[in-house]
């Protein structure tokens, strides 16, 4: 992977996943640490049925919180059989750790999702689909990381594998969705994986920018990179949307990828004003009519505010 990618991962997980020393349950039950890193080996569609950690964890070097000694191999394996059966998948972060004694430190954690990312990427080498990843963008090299540490390197988006053979990035950006239902915290990934590979799109098109550094800015707010100028608007993304109706002047009050009343409001107003079909119950991009967004583009291009695509 390119070392602006390597560099960036870890600043870009942490705000997605949390960044916790203790062992704690996710939403889906299975015990975890760091920056969603996973501890268990059950199945979570059968809770319970194999409550056995997988072999990473004693590779961590845990200890006491309080006596700040090693912890044993037993010890750590009741801290294991504590959590997993401590009913906190839908608990406060505060009521997760209140169970737990346990911890590992940042470096531990910093280490273990170094060495979970390299396996990751041999892996994802050996996926015929995604064998020339070495030579992709910067950004859509993230955005394809971030979906294996969300799902695991072994996923199966046939239409999203489809168009990475072909390196097709747009196509890319629309597959690259993962389910929300009952996963809420996914939401913020699915909208930065998608203005990624918009942005590897924007980025390879002749003449092609430089592939090895990321366009996105990990460091700073998504809101952020929207409004910094250092790409055009994405206005096949709810967030792109929403930069176009914030620049000239309509407040979505917030730019969030995530399409809500405001958003709606914001782009109705929009719609009027320039005497267009108002799309009132619209409740995504795809629900927005090709006029609109062709004007906005229009009204961006001219107002200064290049968009893409």
């Amino acid at each position: 992977m390119h070392q602006s990618v390597w560099d960036a991962f870890i600043p870009f997980s942490t705000p997605l996943e949390g960044r916790v020393q203790f062992m704690y349950l996710d939403v889906l039950g299975l015990v975890s640490t760091g920056v969603g890193n996973l501890l268990d080996a059950d199945d979570p569609q059968h809770f319970g049925t194999n409550p056995k950690p997988l072999p990473d964890i004693f590779t961590l070097a845990w200890y006491d919180k309080d006596t700040h000694d090693i912890a044993t191999r037993a010890e750590v394996l009741q801290e294991y059989k504590t959590v997993k059966f401590s009913n906190t998948a839908h608990s406060t972060i505060g009521q997760k750790e209140a169970v737990t004694r346990l911890r590992i430190s940042n470096a531990t954690i910093d280490e273990l999702v170094r060495s979970k990312l390299s396996q990751f990427e041999r892996y994802l080498l050996g996926r015929t689909e995604f064998e020339n990843l070495e030579s992709w963008p910067a950004d859509a090299q993230l955005a394809l990381f971030s979906m294996a540490w969300a799902l695991g390197p072994a996923f199966k988006f046939p239409k999203f594998q489809a168009a990475a053979q072909q390196q097709d990035w747009l196509t890319m950006a629309r597959e690259s969705k993962m389910t929300e239902t009952g996963n809420p915290g996914v939401i913020p990934r699915n909208v930065r994986n998608g203005l990624l590979l918009t942005l590897a799109s924007w980025n390879a098109a002749p003449p092609a920018g430089d592939l090895t550094q990321l366009v996105y800015d990990v460091w700073s707010r998504l809101d952020a990179n929207m409004r910094s100028g250092n790409f055009p608007v994405p206005l096949n993304l709810v967030i792109g949307l929403q930069a176009g109706l914030e620049n000239l002047g309509f407040d979505p009050h917030g730019i969030d990828g995530v399409f809500g009343n405001k958003t709606r409001t914001a782009l109705t107003s929009f719609q009027s004003s320039m005497g267009l079909m108002t799309t009132p119950a619209a409740a995504g991009i795809s629900d927005v009519p090709g006029e609109t967004i062709e004007v906005l583009g229009n009204e961006l291009q001219s107002q200064g505010f290049p968009h893409y695509p």
